[in-house]
């Protein structure tokens, strides 16, 4: 049985959509300050624009630790996100996270449904009948979750509020600086939900419980590499997962070509704050390379 493992943490960068809601660019760069925020000049930019990279269970509360990112992002006329939260829309695109025509039964022998149900019983106290309906991805995204926010408790308790991609959206309007998503709503729902037929996606539920020790490895790590600013070690950590796992080009590498499209003619037009999952800054399709190779000055932004 295959597993996508590398799919499953692109996946849960996107995760916060729904329950509300990477680094350098050559291996020389492993030398200089840890920041996950970058300044875009040159190639014509009649002023500075910014990259900053986010973290799906983190909050305002870190942004307001970062000092860095303060003057950046209040010079800066517009603010770049992945989604603009609509939450009129995300209860009526609640139906994408549903099976019509089958359940999850139906889909794995009665030994996997058992072993799944027991597991999420140990993590939420409800048995997977309650949930045969939804699609596998549902309950495999809401157990990844759970399982993250059990690992890194003491941390994420210390970092109460808003989701940090959501409060700067949130931050900019209210300063009445232009507000633009990358994507919809729905476009992200499709990517989560429909990209891998039912009977891929519950083959993977269960290889996740199988493998559980493994993906709690992999979530603290990227954690804590995160909190270390350190984008070659994330990116690291989320290479270091085997290949034959299969490759997260639909989650990262497509996304990036699809938003090199818009991000020079905004940053032409005025200066960006653009606020993307981390892992789409770095690697040799990172939005650092493509910016660098289009012709932009790119540079680390610290103390």
């Amino acid at each position: 049985m295959r597993f996508r493992w590398k799919n499953i943490y692109m996946q849960t960068i996107i995760v916060w959509l729904i329950a509300t809601f990477a680094f350098t660019n050559t291996l020389a760069q492993k030398g200089k300050e840890n920041t996950l925020l970058w300044k875009v000049s040159g190639n014509g930019l009649k002023e500075p624009s910014y990259l900053f990279g986010t973290y799906h269970l983190l909050t305002n509360k870190f942004i307001h630790e970062y000092e860095e990112l303060e003057k950046p992002f209040e010079n800066s006329k517009g603010v770049v996100v992945e989604i603009v939260i609509d939450s009129a829309k995300l209860q009526g695109l609640a139906s994408m996270a549903l099976m019509k025509d089958q359940k999850i039964s139906d889909l794995i022998t009665p030994e996997d449904y058992n072993l799944v149900s027991a597991e999420l019983e140990s993590m939420m106290g409800v048995n997977l009948n309650m949930m045969n309906q939804l699609k596998p991805m549902s309950v495999m995204i809401l157990m990844v979750m759970i399982q993250n926010q059990t690992l890194n408790a003491a941390i994420l308790q210390k970092y109460k509020g808003l989701p940090m991609d959501y409060y700067l959206a949130e931050s900019g309007k209210k300063l009445n600086k232009k507000v633009t998503a990358l994507e919809t709503i729905e476009e992200q729902m499709t990517l989560l939900y429909d990209h891998y037929p039912l009977q891929e996606q519950a083959n993977q539920l269960v290889s996740f419980v199988k493998q559980k020790e493994l993906s709690a490895r992999v979530q603290q790590d990227l954690l804590n590499a995160y909190l270390e600013r350190n984008l070659t070690k994330l990116y690291e950590v989320s290479d270091s997962v085997p290949d034959q796992f299969g490759n997260s080009d639909y989650l990262i590498k497509d996304r990036n070509n699809k938003w090199m499209k818009v991000l020079p003619g905004l940053m032409k037009e005025s200066s960006q704050f653009v606020a993307v999952g981390a892992l789409h800054l770095a690697g040799p399709d990172g939005l650092i390379t493509q910016l660098q190779k289009s012709g932009y000055k790119v540079t680390p932004v610290s103390k």
